[in-house]
């Protein structure tokens, strides 16, 4: 691959890192607990939300056991949870066919919500296709980082 790993991980493992990771994924759960507490409308729109937020959950769940058993790189977490919460997201606005959206603060939230995984998609799947094709790509750059760091 003609881009280095340095250059491809650099957002989550040299900007944002854990706790900014942490920090947008908190910001958005709290929003939503918000607006699921605050407003009444049901149907596909509120099903649609509460879905994706219980997927979104594995974030904080592979983001823990990374930093005590892993290599605790945020890009290792993405590329263990991204795949299973983004191609879930998908599936399911594809099941309600894209109703999900309102002017209510469900919906609203609904349309951000999209709108943010789907650049962590178009992210992870760069990732993850260069992992598939080429495993010691991301190896070495986290031995790379490893050596760095010592």
């Amino acid at each position: 691959m003609c881009l280095s790993a340095d250059k491809l991980f650099k957002l989550e493992d040299g900007v944002m890192k854990s706790p900014g990771l942490y920090t947008m994924w908190t910001i958005l759960y709290v929003v939503n607990l918000l607006c699921l507490a605050l407003d009444s409308t049901t149907g596909s729109v509120r099903d649609f939300n509460l879905i994706c937020s219980l997927l979104s959950t594995i974030y904080t769940a592979v983001s823990s056991y990374n930093t005590i058993y892993g290599n605790n790189m945020p890009s290792s977490m993405l590329l263990m949870a991204g795949p299973i919460h983004q191609y879930s997201t998908w599936l399911l606005l594809t099941y309600y066919r894209g109703n999900v959206y309102s002017t209510s603060p469900v919906g609203s939230l609904n349309a951000v919500y999209t709108f943010v995984v789907g650049v962590f998609t178009l992210d992870m799947v760069v990732k993850t296709w260069t992992l598939a094709i080429n495993p010691s790509y991301y190896l070495n750059y986290l031995t790379k980082k490893k050596t760095v760091e010592c």
